[in-house]
């Protein structure tokens, strides 16, 4: 529950203003209200020539002075929204040591056009205390709290820590317009320079929300890579609200129990209604607008034995979406997971023959819209398909594993007769909504060369490289789409079949 702020108690603390705070103060108020600074892409899609890009050039980090330093500072702080995707708020957050201090989820919404020093310094109206769990596989502790019936028009400005520990500098998440918006997707990402360059033009570009794909730190169970990957993150997701899937790398974190600790998402559609609610579900839905996504984890984590729960919550999802699209409630269904179904990776092609199995009646029986993936490290988007070959009635899928984990070659042979569009390279899909359309970029730079050693670099020249325009389906395509959900009779009547084919294919997708 949401306390109103006691200013005697645990008072934010005012600092004189310095021409150091002055100048810094102007600078971080820029950052915050434009979601990060200049591109090297113009804002009407032609290219223009950019500035030579040695690194990152990073977003603006808060005022230094702004943190209350103390024993157990809080880290890697990161929003996500476990409820509406207006009004509520969920902040995760990571504190060392072999105790875990008492810690809150302080926060004020204001107006815009509040001066820099107001948002940093004034008093905050409520607190939430946090909930503590011990974070899987290090001595380290992961705390979440949820502001919830917030103003949905308004800005939010936030700390978290504690007295004992520490507090957090001030961020600010914007709030999530209505009419029209953006998102950015891609997955496979990393620590390195490749993934450091991808996050660096993302935060020069504004979106919304993050949808990350899977595979996210490449921890493979060394969980210091984790704290790495979400400290060289936190400048991003502590102001961009973030959703993501879990990947074949995650699944080498504990069975994917690092993933769950460490990430706040929202409840399974189903299950969730009858049995716990785990706040890092690895399969969950929302509306953003009218859109409604479903995240899944395509099998990504089969060993912690939830497949069977996943496919029903698929089915019954998405069959109450499309009945939903046929009411004129949403607009567009799109599905996120980490792996591919068809692919003209090298080495990978021509698809993944389990996910055709599993999921495509699924996806063209309730009409999905949009399938984006990662776990191929190329870029590509195919046509509306089903089966591999063109279909109007089909999906789309946006193949977008570019997140800089490394950069791979698209097959010998070329691509098949669904693709539209590859690219060999780093960079993310942009997602750009409005009622009844969907308008699409991908976002990239290329290697020094296609050797082995030139794809291990990029000069950061980041440029769209594809664009298309997806429309709403048509009212009768709609009613066609709206079916009543199946039993487990029918999803699960080759399960073990299912199921040893998933673990061989996640046996070999560690490479």
């Amino acid at each position: 529950m949401s306390l109103p702020r006691d200013p005697t108690s645990r008072p934010s603390p005012l600092r004189p203003l310095t021409r150091r705070r002055f100048v810094a103060g102007s600078v971080a108020g820029l950052a915050l209200t434009a979601c990060g600074g200049g591109s090297s892409r113009s804002t009407d899609g032609a290219l223009i020539t950019p500035e030579p890009m040695p690194e990152p050039i990073p977003q603006p980090e808060p005022m230094p002075d702004t943190e209350v330093l103390g024993p157990m500072m809080p880290r890697g702080l990161h929003s996500s929204f476990m409820g509406d995707s207006h009004s509520s708020r969920t902040i995760t957050w990571f504190t060392d040591g072999g105790d875990a201090p008492v810690s809150w989820l302080e926060f004020s919404s204001f107006d815009v056009g509040l001066d820099e020093f107001s948002i940093q310094d004034d008093a905050f109206e409520f607190s939430v205390e946090a909930s503590t769990s011990e974070t899987t596989g290090i001595d380290s502790f992961t705390h979440r709290a949820s502001a919830v019936g917030i103003d949905p028009d308004r800005p939010l400005r936030y700390r978290v820590g504690s007295d004992e520990g520490g507090w957090s500098a001030v961020y600010v998440v914007m709030p999530s317009p209505r009419d029209e918006w953006s998102f950015i997707h891609f997955g496979d990402h990393g620590t390195g320079e490749l993934a450091q360059l991808v996050t660096a033009e993302v935060m020069r570009t504004p979106s919304d929300l993050l949808m990350l794909a899977g595979d996210l730190s490449y921890a493979n169970g060394d969980q210091q890579i984790w704290d790495e990957w979400f400290e060289q993150m936190q400048p991003l997701l502590a102001r961009r609200l973030t959703m993501a899937a879990p990947g074949n790398h995650e699944e080498k974190d504990f069975g994917g129990e690092t993933f769950k600790n460490r990430f706040s998402h929202p409840p399974k559609p189903l299950t969730s209604s009858f049995g716990p609610n785990d706040p890092g579900s690895t399969f969950y839905s929302f509306d953003f607008n009218r859109v409604h996504f479903l995240v899944t984890t395509a099998g990504a984590l089969i060993g912690d034995g939830t497949l069977p729960e996943e496919l029903l919550n698929i089915e019954v999802d998405l069959a109450n979406a499309a009945f939903r699209r046929l009411r004129g409630e949403i607009d567009f269904i799109i599905v996120m997971q980490h792996f591919t179904i068809w692919t003209d990776q090298l080495d990978r092609s021509p698809a993944n023959f389990t996910l055709v199995a599993l999921e495509e009646n699924i996806f063209l029986r309730y009409g999905v819209d949009l399938v984006i993936v990662g776990h191929d490290h190329i870029y590509q988007r195919s046509a509306p398909m089903f089966l591999g070959l063109p279909n109007p009635l089909g999906y789309v899928q946006m193949m977008v594993g570019t997140g800089g984990a490394s950069i791979r070659l698209l097959d010998d042979d070329g691509t098949q007769i669904w693709s539209e569009k590859a690219f060999v390279g780093i960079g993310f899909a942009h997602y750009k909504v409005s009622k009844g359309k969907i308008n699409i970029e991908y976002i990239g730079a290329s290697p020094l060369d296609m050797s082995d050693a030139g794809r291990e670099y990029s000069e950061g020249i980041f440029e769209i490289i594809d664009s298309v325009e997806i429309n709403a389906k048509s009212l009768l395509a709609c009613s066609q789409c709206a079916m009543p959900a199946r039993g487990p009779e029918v999803l699960l009547q080759n399960f073990e079949a299912i199921a040893a084919h998933t673990h061989d294919r996640n046996r070999r997708a560690f490479r």
